[in-house]
């Protein structure tokens, strides 16, 4: 009986829709973790409010320098040093002993995180059929809600059975094991890749020579792009609000233990899990 062969690109965008998920866990744990380490430590609101935002900065930062770097150095390269770094900082998440290392660890988190969907854009463009990369979008991004649907939950129950920091140590190593899993199953060309079909290649998109950039180009660019980034703007205004602080608001506002809290915090999520794959399709 022959046994079921996953198609190599199948098998690519597994492993970026696993980094999405991965990513999304990693960068909003912390909401939910809060409850537990702000008492522990003795952290105001407005320190937590610190905390929540210091990942943004350079992760704003490094999506503009990703971008470059990984189209300089390819998806591979850039995602295994991205993800090291996501990873390391998980882990000193749970290390940490108050706010400063707190904020120190959430910026690093960023920094690591920001070159990552620049990266993994870059790897379907060449991984994924042109007419199939509104699709790839979708459920790439229905796996990052997954992410913040299952964290709660991943999080509350880690913390039950132990404490808040072994959950950061957990989904560290959880993290390094993606980068493992990320250099044995990638190629930056799939022609490269050993599990490739001809089949596969022929609706791939054929690489194109890198060439000089005419005048005037990032100008263009720029207005092309101002309206979609004003909408994204809007949009993560609204979605961080809701990622940072909606497990405290319900534990606060209707005086929920963790456990109500984290329940209807994931089905907040779970219904943007079914957004982005019908956004997508």
């Amino acid at each position: 009986m022959n046994r079921l062969k996953i198609k190599a690109t199948t098998v690519v965008m597994m492993m970026l829709c696993l980094m999405y998920f991965i990513t999304y866990v990693d960068r909003v744990n912390v909401s939910t973790a809060a409850g537990q380490f702000s008492t522990e430590l003795g952290l105001s609101n407005t320190q937590l409010g610190f905390i929540f935002s210091a990942f943004a900065y350079p992760y704003m930062v490094f999506q503009f320098i990703g971008g470059w770097v990984s189209d300089r150095y390819g998806a591979k390269r850039t995602l295994i040093v991205c993800a090291f770094i996501w990873a390391a900082a998980t882990v000193l998440t749970g290390m940490a002993g108050g706010f400063l290392s707190l904020v120190a660890a959430r910026m690093l988190l960023g920094l690591g995180e920001g070159a990552t969907f620049p990266a993994s854009t870059s790897a379907m463009a060449a991984w994924v059929p042109k007419d199939k990369r509104g699709f790839a979008q979708g459920i790439t991004h229905a796996a990052a809600r997954l992410g913040n649907a299952c964290a709660p939950l991943i999080v509350a129950a880690l913390m039950t059975a132990y404490d808040w920091r072994f959950s950061f140590y957990l989904l560290g190593a959880l993290s390094f094991g993606w980068v493992v899993l990320w250099y044995v199953t990638y190629t930056e060309k799939p022609v490269d890749h050993p599990r490739i079909t001809q089949q596969e290649l022929s609706v791939l998109p054929v690489p194109k020579p890198r060439r000089i950039d005419a005048p005037g180009t990032y100008g263009r660019l720029f207005k092309r792009m101002l309206p979609v980034s004003s909408v994204y703007f809007c949009y993560n205004w609204i979605l961080w609000l809701m990622l940072s602080w909606i497990p405290m608001y319900f534990m606060h506002k209707y005086n929920m233990n963790i456990k109500s809290a984290v329940l209807f915090t994931s089905g907040v999520f779970f219904a943007g899990v079914v957004g982005d794959l019908l956004g997508g399709g």
